[in-house]
């Protein structure tokens, strides 16, 4: 059977994910994969307001479905919804410290996905893997 490039992306990302839960139950975290994203885009974009729709964009996901991941976060006190200055009907997302306070955790369990992913894969190999990717992307644009 011909191997196919979508099928064994899909495969790669069912298992990290996978991977991923293991490491949240190991570190007793009690976040989802996609909510740890969630935080760490926001970590990430602290030096300027992140809204809603930047979320949406930046993990492609649909609104309802950022919404629901916002307003389990909300709930659970990591983060809050602010008006912004220049137009109060937008809704600014701000982390509480409860959520900065996840940030070494979530870093270190993504520093031991990307060790777990490039062991013994050398550096030229990585670098083509990426501009294969880019291709990818690029023909998905």
């Amino acid at each position: 059977m011909q191997r196919r490039i979508g099928y064994e992306i899909r495969e790669i990302q069912q298992m990290i994910h996978q991977k991923m839960e293991q490491f949240r139950h190991e570190n007793d975290c009690e976040l989802t994969f996609v909510q740890t994203r969630t935080i760490g885009y926001l970590i990430a974009n602290q030096d300027h307001d992140v809204f809603q729709r930047d979320l949406e964009k930046e993990l492609r996901i649909r609104r309802s479905t950022a919404s629901e991941i916002l307003n389990v976060l909300e709930r659970d006190g990591y983060l809050y919804r602010a008006s912004a200055q220049q137009d109060a009907r937008l809704k600014k997302l701000v982390l509480t410290e409860k959520a900065l306070q996840l940030n070494q955790k979530m870093t270190e369990n993504i520093d031991r996905m990307e060790a777990l992913l490039s062991q013994s894969i050398s550096q030229q190999d990585q670098e083509h893997f990426f501009s294969v990717l880019d291709q990818i992307k690029k023909n998905l644009e």
